[in-house]
């Protein structure tokens, strides 16, 4: 509130874990939200504050909410769906990877230029973007299979995959990696982007494989992933 009548534009960067579980795919903005964890909860009522405030006050915000970051530098999640690189490695080897449940949880991804992208449209947009959430992710989410098959193919590698139940799956794993992995399978999201490209006019110039596939090029240059 303090900031009413000081500031022309605002711009917050919120996250899709806003939205909780996933519903019905694609999931868009005004889609009902089941926020869980304190991170979600906390970037929910943010959400929620500030909205009203534009509606209420005419506070001049526009939240921007991007998927799991990538690109050059980052340590992106990978097809289990936590941030070990050694899952990465494990692809270029050819080696075997085990995966929880059918593997068919999603991961939506989204390049961190894309991201900026639309922080630069929401403000020559302005006047459409004022009062407005945003997803800002990639075309098309992941499911963690789909995820893994499409990497081992990109380091030359046929695919070699096993299905595991959560209970069984987590033996297999650190304690750490099977938090991070219960966190993003949990939300499995998958939103729409038809919104940000509607009002802002939203290009994403990266598919999630392509984001990835950057960062781990640079891993591999920095000799944090051994192998092709």
């Amino acid at each position: 509130e303090a900031l009413l009548g000081r500031v022309e534009h605002f711009l917050h960067c919120g996250t899709i874990w806003i939205h909780g579980h996933s519903c019905q795919v694609p999931t868009t903005e005004d889609a009902p939200r089941s926020p869980f964890g304190e991170y979600g909860i906390r970037k929910a009522a943010i959400d929620d504050y500030l909205l009203r405030m534009a509606r209420i006050k005419g506070f001049p915000a526009t939240l921007l909410h991007p998927g799991h970051l990538v690109g050059t530098g980052w340590n992106p999640i990978n097809p289990q769906g936590n941030f070990n690189p050694e899952v990465f490695a494990r692809l270029a080897r050819g080696a075997t990877l085990p995966l929880p449940n059918l593997g068919l949880e999603t991961v939506h991804h989204v390049h961190a230029d894309d991201v900026a992208q639309t922080f630069v449209q929401a403000l020559t947009h302005r006047s459409v973007a004022l009062g407005e959430s945003f997803h800002v992710v990639s075309a098309a989410a992941l499911t963690l299979r789909g995820f893994a098959e499409g990497m081992s193919r990109w380091f030359g590698q046929e695919p070699k995959l096993e299905f595991y139940s959560w209970e069984t799956w987590t033996t297999m794993v650190s304690e750490k990696d099977a938090r991070a992995t219960w966190d993003h399978i949990a939300h499995s999201p998958n939103c729409s982007i038809e919104k940000a490209k509607s009002l802002l006019g939203y290009q994403p110039r990266y598919t999630s494989f392509e984001a990835v596939q950057e960062a781990v090029t640079d891993m591999q240059r920095r000799g944090v992933i051994e192998g092709n």
